[in-house]
């Protein structure tokens, strides 16, 4: 029998779904976000999907069929959106790994790649720098390119994952608490939108989450170690479990699960190697790595008092180490081992990107981090970076101060909020073992 209370949550579900998808496609139609009104667009487009994801994530909605289904029709929607730079470089350092060159040592712009040169090449951003992503990640370029080397091919593929993962969070812990990942406005942009391979690495992220939760150790330690050779950010959850494996059983337990944590890592980089015959023991550009910016926390408000640290990287390195140690030391749970050393990445990290707040989305699903949820609409403060430079071509690439305190309080002040007083002993202790 239909009640009053059924009757008012399909109704309000089925006006959240209507706005998802109307925001959806306010959302692609917005074209280039270097182009003039291209950013007003879409984030008129992303407050209507912002309105309708918090109205639905505070209710409790029973209807798994209309959740799922604007789930897949807002990713189709958004596969049309113009996506980000990133995805030319994909397919690029698929394809020289196809023609067994090694992309960790000929950067876009090399004199040996000339006879390569193409539309494609011309798309690629950062010419100068060779590969950033780690063994496993140019393998994946590499067999995607091989099925087909397609924009709309390699999103369709990484919207794939993306809609997996959240399928896997709705199937183990419902999905009123999937649709807080399945429906994020944020996710959506950034993989079916924009198309950026980080859904591959939180997919792997996830897996190795939920076989940690089934005690599947071995399983947890091979999707952790893939999501390392994806993705370096992987790294500190490696070592948290280790660290466990150490605590419980021994050493002679952490050396048998740190081997199995790098061996995909291992296992990619020396398959690549014998693949292009060319040895490379550097997996990133140094010079980028030591300077570059982009949309940072701590370190810029460091250079606002420290100006000979404005924009040199090298002392970040030991504050993230510290902010990793002490939550690999003190987390008692996979997912406040997750919150904490991705929360302590991200607002040390001198780089940042929209798409890596997702890193920190899947976990939401079970802590309900109100930082996380927070952040899903702060986070889209990042667009003004490009808004600026279709106003102002030759603009720097920074947000102003008050831009960056509006996107990164409502993170930290939210995570404050989760944390404490109720887990002031402990605040990477979490409900889940």
């Amino acid at each position: 029998m239909t009640t009053p209370s059924n009757r008012s949550d399909h109704l309000a579900l089925g006006v959240a779904a209507v706005a998802m998808l109307l925001g959806a496609l306010v959302m692609r139609s917005a074209g280039d976000l270097r182009l003039l009104g291209g950013v007003p667009q879409l984030l008129f487009g992303a407050s209507m999907m912002l309105a309708a994801y918090y109205a639905a994530i505070w209710r409790s909605f029973r209807a798994p069929g209309i959740i799922l289904g604007v789930a897949v029709v807002t990713r189709v929607i958004l596969l049309g959106q113009v996506p980000g730079d990133d995805i030319f470089r994909y397919i690029w350092e698929g394809q020289l790994l196809l023609d067994h060159i090694n992309p960790y040592l000929h950067a876009p712009d090399a004199a040996e790649l000339i006879p390569l040169r193409d539309s494609l090449w011309d798309a690629v951003g950062h010419k100068s720098f060779s590969a950033i992503y780690p063994p496993l990640a140019e393998w994946s370029f590499a067999f995607l390119a091989a099925l087909s080397p397609s924009v709309m091919f390699f999103k369709g593929v990484f919207a794939a994952a993306d809609l997996f993962t959240g399928w896997l969070l709705a199937r183990k812990y419902g999905w009123q608490a999937g649709l807080i990942f399945l429906w994020n406005p944020l996710v959506l942009v950034a993989f079916s939108g924009g198309g950026h391979y980080d859904s591959l690495f939180v997919l792997a992220l996830v897996l190795g989450w939920l076989a940690w939760e089934d005690h599947r150790w071995r399983h947890a330690l091979l999707w952790l170690g893939s999501a390392v050779a994806i993705k370096w950010m992987a790294l500190p959850l490696l070592a948290w479990v280790v660290w466990r494996r150490f605590r419980g059983q021994g050493i002679a337990a952490a050396a048998i699960a740190l081997a199995w944590g790098l061996l995909p890592l291992l296992l990619a980089w020396l398959a690549l190697s014998v693949w292009t015959m060319e040895w490379s023991w550097q997996l990133h550009p140094a010079q980028f790595s030591e300077f570059a910016r982009s949309a940072e926390f701590i370190p810029r408000l460091v250079g606002e008092v420290w100006e000979s640290r404005r924009h040199d990287n090298t002392w970040i390195l030991l504050p993230v180490a510290l902010a990793w140690g002490v939550v690999i030391l003190r987390a008692k749970s996979f997912l406040g081992a997750a919150e904490g050393t991705l929360f302590f990445t991200l607002i040390l990290s001198p780089v940042i990107h929209i798409w890596y707040f997702t890193w920190l989305i899947p976990f939401a699903v079970v802590s309900r981090n109100r930082g996380t949820l927070l952040l899903t609409a702060s986070g889209f403060i990042y667009f003004a970076l490009y808004h600026r430079l279709a106003h102002i071509p030759q603009a720097p690439w920074q947000l102003t101060l008050p831009e960056t305190l509006f996107l990164w309080l409502p993170l930290v002040l939210g995570f404050l909020w989760t944390w404490f007083p109720t887990r002031w002993k402990n605040p990477f202790s979490a409900t889940t073992s």
